[in-house]
């Protein structure tokens, strides 16, 4: 378990981009970004980079000579903001605790992360609580931009120079809309493994932000004919954004409850949810869960009676999904956490829950079997 936590704890060591094959990648303006990148860092070396599969970019850390100096005014931004930092990503200003008053824009900053949620926003003097160094950045906005005017502020508060992980900072700008999207590779994998194929009727349970969605539109080739659903309008007018950004035009997204997504009263697919049973030759399922697989974890406050709770709508999912789901079809079930019941003690419940189901490999297959304690034999592991 300690050995667990201890890799919970660190960021990865290379970051993963999606590459939208509807669109036109040139390699060139990632190699030139780099080279400029390099130039800010006084180093000549650059970050290995290179494709798994077409549409899979993954992109290392910079070399070991580049080294992450602090010494400068101290920022404070939220454990999640930090955490994001150290993944690669700008400081946006919601995450944004604390700031000096003498702040300059343009001004390089040290960034640090609120390790227990102490720090008040809008704070002018040095925080004492426990931080933690994330990186260094650039600031893009001033205190009465993030805290004074009275509205949500929203934006790149600090664009991040490099952080402790030494993971490259890449903005998806380098190329046009839609064409790069920063996403784990997990969740790239969960496409590959679904395949979504062109004249297939698809269904994606839990899909907001889109980014599964997207991906498996772009499989097909806008060909596949693909509903998304997530229960707020606010998540399901996002999925249509996203659609619209990286051109996939197959996509029917609804606000709408998942677990309820099957109705023997309901006709045809094509009115919307709910759905007749047997609807779907394929269903993806990305369950809402734990989150404890996303790193780093900086500061989790999950309860055990938290986690407990989360099997009990994962389980209504899954009936929904086996619901409508055609004789034959394929169901990947997903999560983003390392937990044995949300994960492998889920797929046995599902196998003794629907006899219908049969454990296929998954291809392509990447990482190690799942976790002896499951109760799942060797092969299904």
């Amino acid at each position: 378990m300690q050995n667990l936590q201890e890799w919970l704890s660190q960021p990865p060591r290379y970051t993963t981009f999606r590459v939208n094959k509807l669109k036109k990648f040139d390699c060139d303006s990632l190699t030139g970004f780099l080279k400029t990148k390099s130039k800010e860092l006084n180093t000549s070396a650059l970050p290995n980079f290179y494709f798994i599969k077409s549409d899979c970019l993954v992109l290392e850390q910079w070399p070991e000579e580049v080294e992450v100096k602090k010494g400068n005014k101290e920022v404070i931004v939220d454990a999640l903001c930090a955490a994001a930092v150290l993944r690669g990503a700008h400081v946006f200003a919601p995450g944004v605790m604390g700031m000096p008053m003498n702040c300059q824009l343009g001004e390089k900053v040290d960034i640090y992360g609120d390790m227990e949620g102490q720090c008040k926003r809008g704070l002018k003097i040095t925080f004492e609580g426990k931080k933690l160094f994330v990186g260094t950045g650039v600031l893009r906005m001033l205190r009465q931009d993030l805290f004074d005017n009275g509205v949500q502020p929203s934006g790149i508060a600090i664009e991040t120079l490099l952080p402790v992980s030494r993971l490259p900072v890449v903005n998806e700008t380098i190329c046009p809309p839609g064409v790069l999207l920063l996403q784990n590779l997990p969740s790239i994998v969960c496409g590959w493994v679904l395949n979504a194929l062109p004249h297939e009727n698809i269904l994606d349970m839990c899909a907001a932000p889109g980014n599964k969605t997207t991906h498996l539109g772009e499989m097909s080739n806008n060909q596949a004919k693909i509903i998304a659903l997530d229960k707020t309008p606010q998540k399901s007018e996002k999925i249509k954004e996203n659609c619209i950004k990286q051109g996939v035009s197959c996509v029917n997204a609804y606000a709408f409850d998942s677990t309820k997504c099957c109705s023997l009263d309901s006709n045809n697919v094509d009115s919307g949810p709910p759905f007749p049973p047997n609807s779907f030759d394929k269903v993806l399922l990305d369950a809402p869960c734990s989150g404890l697989g996303q790193r780093p974890q900086l500061n989790n406050k999950m309860t055990p009676k938290m986690l407990e709770s989360y099997k009990f709508v994962q389980r209504k999912l899954m009936k929904a999904a086996v619901e409508v789901l055609k004789i034959g079809g394929k169901l990947v079930y997903s999560t983003c956490t390392v937990t044995v019941e949300e994960n492998e003690g889920m797929v046995q419940w599902a196998l003794e829950k629907f006899p219908c189901l049969q454990l296929i490999p998954a291809e392509p297959l990447l990482g190690g079997p799942g976790l002896r304690e499951s109760g799942l034999s060797d092969a299904q592991r």
